[in-house]
């Protein structure tokens, strides 16, 4: 009891010497949470409060969220909650960086144990009551404002936990930095390197792995993994992330008492430092002289290795890379023990370390530069690969991944909306099984040629004329281990060999398309498309199943030769069972939210299994001419010089309407849509130079406007009088 009593005592001194800090505290919340609140809580009363019964408008649902935010996840009183961490650590354990106030302290009959908790309890205990205070003031005064107890819920208490939790880390680690340091300007520093260091190591490592290897690849376990560096290496990143999780009310009890776990341990740490700190300590840097080494060389490597990078992206040269190496060791250096000694003449001292840092910093640089651990020059032996999944150069960006989800819209009401996961890449990952090995490694064997001759010679891909296609591969081991590698392959004769086995591999298809997985059983309905006017097949049970086996026969097929020589004429869309309910929900519930333009899958002219089946539907495709196009205009933004240039200024622009059938007639063949371009990157096209193109489609009778369609023109599917006398040119 009479140390209960004795603390209590100290915590009150306490609080009588930091009476600025308690009144900055107030000031600081007050003006972050209160004063806010009851600005917009006075706003909201005069505008909405005469009729609470009103239905809810959605700027009246704005306002409503935008106030309860500022009790929940408010970024200004976050921010202040941040200076007050460091400002009640730095104020409460000032006098340990002075010796005299050290002297008088530890000469008062007090143990130090109760000096050290008054302190640090303060630091907690008073933000707590005056945060929680103004919370329970703002809460009031929401709900006082006429918003309803429900659309307030828990967060404004929710909040405070969270924050506090938070705050007490922050606290802690300031505190910490107090004690490993003698000097007040050092401790803050101290604190920021304890915030910071840890997010920046790991990006920097990252940024080491992608700025020096060609070939490597961030996937998502490496993103996952830089993901939980950055949010457990620092309590300002846990901290942040938390917020990030309280808005999406994702965050939770177990959390804090992590946090909370964390934030305990380190104050036994801190008060660990307290008792074993020596008194003759203030005034220095650093209050224990064995962690000035070890600081520094985690300083001083990262800073060469920034500096380094960055002259090298400056300029690309070994020099360059050297002198930024080095320059940025000896600066960090030199800082450090100015830092340390307080004096500009000790900048060079410890020479060895500096020499030995340098040194380490450099050959780090050079094996990034010059590949010293063989990284983007491995490729494996076909033995040790069990399969491998391919990604062509996003060739096939336009098919959907990922699967239906509900969600909330700002009103809170519910709506499927469509979650596309990782994306193509990641998909393929998970669901491709290459074992014809053979093509896949010749790839990469080109695209690790190309990654070592970029390396010598910077001017590479220009002069072999950039001929070139990203190809991402992930090898699985027989070992059980997952190699992830990309590359841009130069596409010579022996690389479009590799590239048109791997495209026309059934393993690849059924990796890359998830329609080729579906099943007949979870079939509602089909849609063609063509033209930007969908249609419905009608077609019983039977003739739908037997139309996506056709369809799936013939995308399986499919050559990379066919592809490189026509467009689609049309897509079509195999709707399951879940994406027509969600349809009906949205389109019910929800009608500004549409699924309908997803899973279209593109019609090739060489498709002819499909053709037939939609035949027999009734449903013939159109090709581009008079018959269903009503005009062409054709906007020349550069015209072609007779030297070869094209001239793009404004004084040479002009257009071009076409409506006769005779010049439809001639222009139609070349007519080529800019959305089915887009569904085959593997077509072989001679772009016309400086020109838009457009056209209009006759309308029919159901429709309410005419359809105008973006297209390019081809010059191979027209003479070279007919691209002359319409002034077309291709692109050189």
């Amino acid at each position: 009891m009479t140390s209960r009593n004795l603390c209590f005592k100290l915590m009150k001194e306490d609080l009588k010497r930091r009476t600025w800090t308690l009144a900055i505290t107030i000031l600081g919340l007050l003006f972050s949470i209160l004063v806010p609140v009851a600005l917009k809580c006075s706003e909201y009363a005069e505008r909405y409060g005469a009729d609470p019964m009103a239905p809810v408008s959605s700027a009246q649902y704005r306002q409503i969220e935008n106030i309860i935010n500022l009790a929940g996840v408010n970024g200004f009183a976050i921010f202040i909650l941040i200076i007050l961490s460091l400002l009640w650590a730095a104020s409460g354990f000032q006098y340990l960086h002075n010796s005299r106030k050290v002297d008088f302290y530890h000469s008062i009959p007090v143990k130090r144990h109760l000096l050290f908790f008054s302190r640090y309890a303060n630091g907690i205990l008073v933000p707590a009551a005056v945060y929680l205070l103004f919370q329970v003031c703002a809460a009031a005064l929401i709900l006082r404002s006429g918003i309803p107890a429900y659309e307030l819920g828990d967060i404004w208490w929710r909040a405070w936990v969270m924050n506090m939790v938070y705050y007490s880390m922050l606290y802690t680690t300031a505190a910490a930095a107090m004690m490993l340091t003698g000097n007040l300007v050092v401790g803050i520093l101290g604190t920021g390197v304890f915030y910071g260091y840890g997010p920046m190591a790991a990006a920097l490592v990252f940024g080491y792995l992608d700025n020096w290897f060609e070939t490597f690849y961030m996937t998502r376990e490496a993103n996952d993994l830089l993901y939980r560096i950055v949010q457990y290496s620092s309590p300002f990143a846990n901290y942040m992330y938390a917020v990030t999780d309280l808005g999406e009310g994702l965050w939770n009890f177990p959390q804090a008492a992590g946090a909370a776990a964390v934030t305990a341990a380190l104050a036994m740490a801190v008060y660990g430092l307290y008792r074993i700190r020596p008194s003759e300590a203030a005034g220095k840097a650093m209050a224990f002289p064995r962690t000035c080494m070890p600081i520094k060389v985690l300083l001083v490597i990262p800073a060469a290795e920034v500096f380094g990078m960055f002259f090298y992206l400056l300029r690309p040269t070994t020099v360059w890379l050297l002198f930024g190496t080095v320059c940025g060791a000896v600066l960090m250096h030199c800082v450090m023990e100015i830092i340390y000694h307080f004096d500009f003449r000790k900048l060079f001292a410890h020479r060895i370390c500096l020499g030995l840092c340098t040194a380490f910093a450099v050959l780090l640089s050079l094996a990034g530069r010059y590949d010293w651990y063989g990284y983007d020059s491995w490729v494996p032996d076909a033995a040790d690969v069990e399969s491998a999944s391919v990604q062509l150069g996003y060739g096939d960006d336009w098919v959907t991944y990922g699967s239906l989800e509900k969600r909330k819209d700002y009103n809170g009401e519910e709506y499927y909306g469509w979650d596309y996961g990782w994306g193509q890449t990641e998909y393929i990952f998970d669901h491709m099984q290459i074992t014809d090995l053979y093509p896949v490694l010749e790839l990469a064997e080109n695209g690790a040629a190309a990654a070592r001759r970029m390396r010598s010679q910077a001017e590479f891909y220009e002069e072999s004329g950039y001929d070139g296609m990203r190809y991402v591969v992930q090898y699985r081991m027989t070992n059980g281990s997952r190699k992830t590698r990309t590359y841009v392959v130069v596409m010579d004769e022996a690389a479009q060999e590799a590239l048109a086995s791997v495209h026309d591999n059934l393993e690849y298809k059924t990796g890359i398309y998830p329609l080729l997985q579906q099943e007949s059983g979870d079939l509602a309905s089909v849609y063609f498309q063509q033209y930007n006017r969908s249609k419905p097949v009608k077609l019983d049970r039977d003739g739908m199943e037997h139309l996506l086996q056709a369809y799936q026969a013939d995308l399986m097929e499919q050559t990379l030769e066919s592809r490189r020589k026509e467009l689609p004429l049309g897509t079509i869309q195999f709707r399951t069972v879940q994406m027509e309910e969600a349809m009906k929900w949205n389109q019910a519930e929800h009608p500004y939210e549409g699924l309908e333009d997803r899973c279209y899958y593109p019609v090739y002219p060489s498709f002819a299994r499909t053709l037939e089946a939609l035949e027999e539907a009734g449903i013939s495709p159109k090709l581009m001419n008079e018959d269903i196009i009503e005009s062409v205009a054709v906007y020349h933004y550069a015209v072609y010089g007779e030297d070869g240039t094209y001239d793009d200024s404004s004084d040479t622009a002009w257009n071009a309407v076409y409506k006769e059938p005779a010049m439809i007639r001639e222009l139609a063949p070349a007519l080529c849509s800019t959305a089915y371009l887009s569904m085959n990157p593997y077509y072989e096209i001679v772009r016309s130079g400086g020109t838009d193109v457009t056209v209009t489609m006759k309308q029919e009778a159901d429709e309410a406007e005419p359809r105008v369609i973006s297209c390019e023109l081809d010059l191979n599917r027209i003479s070279e009088e007919t691209a002359e006398t319409y002034q077309l040119h291709p692109v050189s």
